[in-house]
């Protein structure tokens, strides 16, 4: 059989695969308590509530199907002396793959700003995640989900902004729109596509350029290796040595020999898109400090995974080192204790269509601390979407992962998956044609900072894309990040490239209000 899943160095040539969010890059977002505060708790909403919009912006019969959209917003800040000079700022976060409180709460920095301008911050939530379902609890039945696309969302958030002036206490500006991983790519695909509905964006961690047949995927598993490696010395080198030495020769027996713990069958494949999505989304959250960002980690996660169970242990036994890399797997899924097996039938990899349509049921359990309506923390619906115009994002790792398997085979057997889950027909290359490539964003994209982390792997997905000043396009890499950690409240931990990275966000924003 086949392998399905791509690595690294020394593996041949490897194509790029279409990719995001995570992590697109991202996600399902498990709300816990951390060390950070929650912007929730800090600045509750004063402007909470549901938007009218279309099923089907794209229908003109009357009677069009309508549902509500679900958005929170905090204008303690609205400083009214502007209103003279035009309006009161509004920063507009465009709600990516989970219930909005849960992005409301990771993303502090949007409201420190926000004081800073006298700005009003607003949510607005996705389609098909959260509370705001098109069809109710009957959403995602076979034949109800096919209005789940990058497109009808981009056209929510139009309708939403074109109606801000009768949800808004004030008058404002056009919005300046705000992204972290999918969402940040909305952000920047909302200014390609309705440039004149806002001032800018500020899009982070949001590979917006991440298409199959560039060599992408190569990079990307480089990047999470450098991520293990500069946290600690010869950590990165001895993970890819143990990744290089087993995956060519794995066999179930030996994962079954092994101290894994699956809850029903598992494949090679399948164990290596729960491996490979596991320890690099680990890399993606790689946090100073403690979060329940994806997964419950601790702080600085890698370097404590390096330390544990990397460098100290002896990877050159028998068994290949098999044990060392699932303890690190074990640290990422299962830090907390609560993961009682690996579920490696939910795999779209190499998994088990039941297995893939179960985990969805399953992880409603960790919806009850969301403020809004949520069935499965939207594992449902970013399958689909990954099935659909977003094909090598699957979810991978018990639903806390992402990795994107290879061209060729493993995506052609994504794809039949998809279809055999789904009934869908993947067209893999249709972001490209629908938002163009590297070179076409930077001629065409205006006013959009995009935002890059250096410990987090995504970076690799806007790497093709030049800064473009003269249209406003920019370009910043925060040395010593994570995941779009930029947007998150600041901390004594940051390094100083991320407090660097804010301050330049502020002067670029405090420029496009200017010129307004």
């Amino acid at each position: 059989t086949p392998l399905l899943i791509a690595g690294g160095r020394g593996r041949g040539k490897s194509n790029a695969t279409l990719l995001s969010i995570v992590c697109i890059l991202v996600a399902i977002i498990n709300v816990v308590t951390s060390q950070q505060p929650s912007a929730w708790d800090v600045y509750p909403p004063d402007l909470q509530g549901t938007f009218s919009t279309k099923v089907d912006h794209y229908n003109f019969q009357k009677d069009v199907e309508r549902f509500d959209l679900n958005y929170a917003g905090y204008s303690k800040f609205a400083d009214k002396t502007k209103i003279s000079d035009g309006g009161v700022p509004v920063f507009l976060y465009c709600g990516n793959e989970g219930p909005i409180d849960s992005f409301y709460n990771a993303s502090g920095s949007i409201f420190t700003m926000a004081e800073e301008f006298g700005a009003i911050v607003m949510f607005i939530e996705h389609r098909y995640y959260g509370g705001s379902l098109p069809y109710g609890d009957q959403s995602f039945d076979s034949g109800k989900m096919h209005h789940l696309t990058i497109e009808q969302a981009l056209a929510d958030y139009a309708a939403f902004i074109d109606e801000l002036d009768k949800i808004l206490p004030v008058p404002t500006l056009l919005p300046i729109l705000f992204g972290g991983s999918y969402g940040g790519m909305l952000a920047a695909w909302h200014r390609y596509k309705y440039p004149h509905l806002s001032l800018g964006a500020v899009a982070s961690g949001a590979p917006i350029d991440f298409y199959p047949n560039e060599g992408v995927q190569e990079l990307f598993y480089d990047a999470f290796i450098e991520t293990y490696e500069t946290s600690s010395p010869g950590c990165g080198s001895a993970l890819d040595s143990i990744v290089s030495s087993l995956l060519p020769t794995l066999t179930t027996k030996d994962i079954l020999n092994s101290n894994v713990v699956p809850c029903g069958s598992v494949t090679t494949q399948s164990f290596w898109s729960y491996a490979l999505g596991a320890i690099s989304t680990m890399a993606c959250v790689d946090y100073p400090y403690p979060t329940g960002f994806i997964a419950p980690m601790p702080g600085n996660p890698v370097q404590v995974a390096c330390e544990k169970n990397i460098l100290s242990r002896d990877s050159s036994g028998s068994d290949g080192g098999l044990d060392v890399l699932v303890d690190v797997i074990n640290m990422y899924v299962n830090y907390t204790g609560a993961l009682e097996c690996m579920d490696f039938e939910s795999e779209i990899i190499g998994g088990d269509d039941e297995g893939v349509k179960g985990l969805g049921r399953r992880m409603r359990q960790y919806s009850k601390g969301s403020h809004f309506k949520e069935s499965d923390l939207g594992v449902t619906s970013w399958n689909y979407q990954a099935c659909t115009e977003l094909i090598l994002e699957p979810i991978t790792s018990d639903g806390f992962g992402f990795y994107p398997p290879d061209d060729g085979e493993g995506t052609e057997g994504a794809v039949a998956k998809c279809a055999d889950i789904f009934d869908v027909e993947t067209d893999p290359f249709w972001m490209g044609v629908s938002f163009g490539r590297g070179k076409d964003y930077t001629k065409y994209l205006t006013n959009t900072i995009i935002m890059e982390n250096s410990r987090d792997p995504w970076r690799v997905g806007t790497l093709s894309i030049e800064e473009n000043r003269g249209n406003g396009l920019y370009k910043y890499m925060a040395d010593g990040g994570a995941h779009h950690q930029d947007l998150r409240f600041a901390d004594d931990l940051d390094s100083d490239g991320v407090k660097s990275a804010r301050r330049f966000e502020s002067d670029v924003i405090r420029e496009w209000i200017a010129n307004a």
